[in-house]
């Protein structure tokens, strides 16, 4: 009777163990939010982009008061290297929302351009077919 008893409470204190355990992995701790890669890896990369404006600058770094080291002509095929988001400063003078910023190779040159002066598309041949439109 008596190991009886004494394995019911060894059993009770694993499960009230078990339980803390679980309770505390369930708290959150540090920051609530997830940061995403600018790369995303798992659909295979950012994607293609074809030129839609007769002229874009392609910047130093991803903001317009940046440097201008090269220029896209309309129709343009570019793989898309990075993303990132740059301030909103268009020469407006208004600071709106951040502009989406997409880093490519032209020419030999790597550098930056303004997300809506390009059109996205999942894979080359995609936007190679898009391509046509634009001449």
């Amino acid at each position: 009777m008596k190991s009886r008893v004494s394995r019911l409470v060894v059993i009770f204190f694993a499960l009230i163990a078990a339980f803390a355990m679980s309770l505390s992995s369930c708290i959150r701790m540090g920051e609530n939010s997830i940061k995403l890669p600018t790369n995303p890896v798992l659909t295979g990369g950012l994607g293609w982009a074809v030129v839609k404006e007769s002229y874009v600058r392609l910047k130093e770094s991803p903001a317009a008061s940046a440097k201008d080291i090269n220029h896209l002509r309309r129709g343009g095929v570019f793989r898309l290297d990075e993303r990132e988001l740059g301030p909103s400063d268009s020469g407006t003078g208004n600071q709106g929302s951040p502009e989406i910023w997409y880093k490519l190779e032209a020419e030999g040159t790597t550098g930056w351009a303004r997300g809506e002066e390009l059109d996205i598309y999942a894979s080359q041949a995609q936007a190679e077919k898009a391509q046509a439109a634009y001449k």
